[in-house]
């Protein structure tokens, strides 16, 4: 039986943000068995270089643990600052960066991703995976991946919390709808598409025209999604960060209900 032992993985985050000074942190990781392992971040050219240690029975396992536990912390950190920031996936590899100016991360905002991307991580799992789509539409070049991307971080959220209805049974569409009324009340008060409802419909007929290859992708289309992304991304970004503050009392109704439907359906 291989034993797990300790290993030190060098991480590259590509995009315009910097530290102060060298950070070094002690941050909680793990869930089953939580552990406190050391931090540390310094400048590069093109983003932050990060070391981390990792438990794990072989080199690669230590580095996806690595790469899991950092990219959990980059979904907040990509909320917080509304930047495109990718790790490398296979040692401290950076992607050029196309601008000199650069975000200073303190060391308060490092630590708060952190424990905010464990905890989302273990509680908030849905809102964890809506966060991780976000990172990847600020992360890709393609229009259409980006369009994608956004819109599933919202349609995730909606599918898990959306309230039982007739009219949520009908679809997805219903489903995001709902949920925007759970958050921001009547569709006049929605942010970024007060009173477009059918903005809803519109971008998830394109989701899914795009998704099961329906539609055919030229420079014209391409240029079209384009000048739609910026609101879209809007949209993403403005749901998911009042979603992080106000969802949870939301999602906490959500599990209440269904666990009074389980205890009826399963009396003990």
């Amino acid at each position: 039986m291989r034993h797990n032992i300790e290993w030190k993985v060098d991480l590259a985050i590509s995009g315009p943000i910097a530290v102060d000074d060298a950070q070094s942190m002690l941050v909680e990781k793990g869930h089953r068995d939580p552990f406190w392992t050391p931090v540390s971040i310094k400048n590069a050219e093109h983003g932050v270089k990060i070391e981390v240690n990792a438990r794990a029975s072989s080199i690669d396992e230590a580095n996806s643990s690595a790469v899991y536990f950092v990219g959990q912390m980059l979904d907040v950190l990509c909320l917080r600052t509304d930047m495109p920031l990718q790790v490398s996936l296979f040692g401290p590899v950076f992607r050029p960066l196309s601008t000199h100016v650069k975000r200073i991360i303190s060391g308060d905002e490092w630590q708060e991703a952190f424990q905010q991307g464990r905890e989302h991580g273990i509680r908030r799992t849905t809102f964890a995976r809506a966060l991780s789509w976000y990172r990847k539409g600020l992360g890709s070049e393609d229009p259409l991946d980006k369009l994608l991307a956004f819109w599933v971080s919202i349609e995730a959220i909606g599918s898990k919390y959306a309230k039982s209805s007739q009219k949520t049974e009908k679809g997805i569409v219903n489903k995001i709808c709902d949920c925007f009324d759970q958050l921001w009340g009547d569709v006049s008060n929605w942010r970024v598409i007060p009173n477009e409802a059918d903005w809803v419909n519109k971008y998830n007929n394109l989701r899914n025209d795009i998704a099961h290859g329906v539609i055919s992708v030229d420079i014209k289309k391409i240029q079209e999604i384009s000048t739609q992304l910026p609101k879209l991304r809007e949209l993403a970004y403005v749901f998911l960060s009042d979603w992080e503050q106000q969802g949870v009392v939301i999602e906490s109704k959500k599990r209440k209900t269904k666990t009074q439907t389980q205890q009826t359906l399963f009396p003990a």
